[in-house]
């Protein structure tokens, strides 16, 4: 018989999302090019087999931006992750259907330079470097600015 915890485990994918801030406090934001133009959202993915949550965040933050985690100065992670629900797309991975996502937030301090970023063409289309008082004009999906936020809190509480 499958338990509860079992069940979990199969419906929701384990993924990392980095939040990102500059020296001027700002939160890096990407625009996939699966999302529509004013769509922003964290960096961040699912993890790999094997895979632990500090290589796939480091990873995700490579693939997806092309910085180095010598230019990251690790801040914080958060204690729970982010469970939310897909809203009619189930995901399949390896034989797996997830109906939902597990995210796990990290925060970092970038401390190179601008020059550094350079995204994957056809997967990020274009970055910006947000005040967080501006995330509601780019963080537009369901509950997305609330949960940010709160992330935001948790890991940065001075900011």
């Amino acid at each position: 018989m499958v338990t509860e915890e079992e069940i979990s485990v199969i419906m929701y994918r384990k993924g990392v999302s980095a939040l990102i801030i500059n020296k001027k406090r700002e939160l890096l934001l990407v625009n996939l090019v699966s999302f529509n133009e004013e769509f922003f959202a964290v960096p961040g993915g699912g993890i790999e087999e094997g895979e632990t949550l500090e290589e796939a965040v480091y990873r995700e933050i490579q693939e997806e931006l092309g910085i180095n985690k010598n230019s990251l100065e690790f801040v914080g992670k958060t204690i729970f992750p982010l469970k939310f629900k897909f809203k009619v797309i189930k995901m399949t991975r390896n034989g797996v259907n997830y109906e939902g996502s597990e995210r796990y937030f990290f925060g970092f301090l970038f401390t190179g330079d601008d020059s550094e970023i350079k995204f994957i063409d056809g997967e990020v289309r274009t970055y910006k470097w947000v005040p967080q008082a501006q995330l509601k004009d780019y963080l537009l999906f369901d509950n997305q600015l609330q949960e940010t936020l709160e992330k935001i809190a948790e890991i940065f509480p001075d900011l």
